[in-house]
């Protein structure tokens, strides 16, 4: 093997090795929400928090992330909204609460986008209650018995095996054009 290529594969080994070691990892963890009205309406959506937090509620000040869609009966996207992006809020009326115990959705509930516009959608009232779709122009279009589902739990892969796999991936592939070539 060449000194080159040798020198290349210790530099990345010790390059991720230090990495691993230095770095403060991220512990996030992603679920799923759904909704169905009466009438057939929908939304869907996600949020995102630091699981290593320890926290027993989740409210939208302790969130990363948060994204909704809204759907018509036929499933056609009304809009998409996110109301919380790197963990800056963009909904000023935006209320949200997770038990992280029982993993599910509670009090009063306020999400999507209302800034007066006939676009806008979002989800509101009481979970367990009653949880309706509202528009600024058209008022309440669904509703239903506040039922809505938390799901499918999706770790956040963290930088570190992102950039490991990269920089792995592209090491074998200049020992394999090195191969090649000799």
């Amino acid at each position: 093997m060449k000194l080159a290529q040798k020198l290349c594969i210790a530099t990345a080994a010790v390059a991720i090795n230090l990495s691993i070691l230095k770095s403060a990892s991220v512990h996030a963890v992603t679920l799923n929400f759904e909704w169905t009205g009466n009438a057939g309406y929908s939304a869907k959506g996600s949020f995102n928090y630091d699981e290593t937090q320890g926290y027993s509620i989740v409210d939208e000040s302790k969130l990363r992330s948060l994204t909704i869609d809204f759907f018509d009966p036929s499933n056609k996207l009304l809009n998409s909204f996110a109301p919380i992006t790197n963990g800056s809020i963009a909904y000023d009326f935006l209320d949200f609460s997770y038990d992280t115990a029982t993993k599910s959705l509670f009090g009063f509930f306020d999400v999507g986008k209302d800034d007066g516009q006939s676009t806008d959608y979002y989800l509101f009232e009481t979970v367990g209650l009653n949880l309706s779709l509202r528009n600024p122009i058209q008022g309440t279009i669904d509703q239903n018995n506040g039922l809505i589902t938390v799901s499918d739990t999706t770790p956040v892969p963290e930088p570190l095996t992102i950039g490991g796999t990269v920089v792995a991936i592209g090491i074998g592939y200049v020992m394999k054009r090195k191969k090649a070539k000799i």
